[in-house]
């Protein structure tokens, strides 16, 4: 089988300036006999020599897009303000040339597969094809789930930026094609969002495959004297409410939970909340970058994942889960992955109920080790990249 592939982001082994971790390990694990070429409009500003790499490792050929002149000019700074006046987001309007969509034809692809939110209208550049079209996320949902945030309701000019962002994206989505197209999503709720915007379309939620694994794969087996937590990712708008009550909630714990775990915060913006951590006499440390992100994750016996926004997967609890961590997370972390609370990990509603969850580890830790090990197995199992891929692949036939 033949394929050719449209997207706006390059494909790359992790998340680099976008989601180009998902289509590499899509990509990575499909059937011997299907032959993909791609077309990137490169977003994520991949170097020469990395995408050169990509080829490499994934067997392919990648050819690079440009956006047209006038999309350059309103993404430029002095110009963004434009973008406030137009119907559809931006990278809607991006379109392929005649040349580009005579070299696709001119390969007589099995079918077509497009992955970006916003490259919709290219679908009906090249009519005909059976398409498979990777959203990932609804972009609506995320819009629509951020007018709950004490963030957005409590900021005048950030309720406007949400409002008018959920009316494009709601208008662009509700457009799509639907003809020989089928939509993919990470996310079941955002499949059915979806499904209400446009009724028309057929949409396909499949598993968000896990990415690397550690090796040799770390033994579940909490640290002595200290287990080890970790609070992994950026401070940002999808972290800012559930992260600010769970370091509150940590640092009113009593000292018998600080005399016994200790926790590292990797990722960005979390330095005031560090500070706090260390004067109510936690032990902590702050790591904003990770080389190796894998093999730091695994230094550490449970991650806490306080989300407070979120569609589709999490890249980031899948990591953990897949390599042996416990995971303790909102109901927003825990979404669309094939775990049970209470059985293979621990979704919590409040940012009290961490440090219950902490009192009773000390008590029973045989007990949370086994759940981290249920986790490793149910993601290993249900997110694999081999059976995921075969889902997925199976869309185009």
């Amino acid at each position: 089988m033949r394929i050719v592939f449209f997207s706006i982001v390059t494909p790359y082994k992790e998340n680099r300036g976008g989601p180009s971790g998902h289509p590499y390990h899509l990509l990575a694990a499909r059937p011997k006999d299907t032959e993909v070429i791609i077309y990137s409009f490169n977003n994520n500003h991949l170097t020469a020599e990395e995408i050169a790499m990509v080829e490499k490792e994934l067997k392919l050929e990648i050819h690079l897009l440009d956006f047209q002149r006038w999309i350059r000019s309103v993404l430029s700074p002095w110009l963004k303000f434009v973008r406030i006046f137009l119907k559809y987001p931006i990278y809607n309007y991006a379109r392929i040339t005649d040349a580009t969509i005579s070299e696709a034809q001119t390969l007589k692809p099995d079918a077509l597969w497009f992955y970006g939110q916003e490259l919709s209208k290219i679908i009906r550049q090249l009519p005909g094809y059976k398409t498979v079209f990777t959203i990932a996320d609804c972009y609506t949902f995320h819009f629509y789930r951020r007018l709950s945030l004490n963030l957005t309701v409590g900021n005048t000019l950030e309720f406007i930026k949400v409002m008018l962002n959920y009316r494009k994206y709601y208008k662009m989505e509700q457009d799509y094609p639907c003809e020989n197209v089928t939509f993919h999503t990470v996310g079941m709720e955002d499949k059915r969002f979806l499904n209400r915007i446009n009724p028309n379309l057929e949409v396909r939620f499949i598993r968000h495959p896990h990415y690397e694994i550690a090796s040799p794969a770390k033994v579940v087996k909490f640290g002595e004297p200290r287990i080890k937590l970790l609070i992994a990712g950026r401070y940002d708008l999808y972290s800012w409410q559930a992260g600010d009550e769970l370091v509150e909630a940590l640092c009113n714990a009593d000292s018998k939970v600080r005399d016994i775990f200790e926790v590292t915060i990797l990722g960005k913006g979390w330095e005031s909340h560090y500070n706090k951590l260390l004067e109510s006499g936690w032990k902590a440390k702050l790591i904003s970058f990770a080389p190796d992100y894998i093999e730091e994750i695994t230094r550490h016996d449970i991650q806490i994942n306080p989300l407070s926004l979120g569609t589709g997967t999490k890249g980031k609890v899948l990591d953990a889960l897949a390599n042996g961590l416990l995971v303790i997370g909102t109901p927003y972390a825990m979404e669309n992955i094939a775990v049970e609370t209470g059985k293979s990990c621990i979704v919590y509603e409040n940012a009290n109920d961490v440090v219950a969850v902490l009192k009773d580890i000390i008590r029973d830790r045989e007990k949370y080790e086994s759940m981290a090990e249920a986790g490793r197995q149910a993601v290993l199992r249900e997110h694999s990249r081999a059976k995921v891929a075969t889902e997925f692949f199976e869309m185009f036939k």
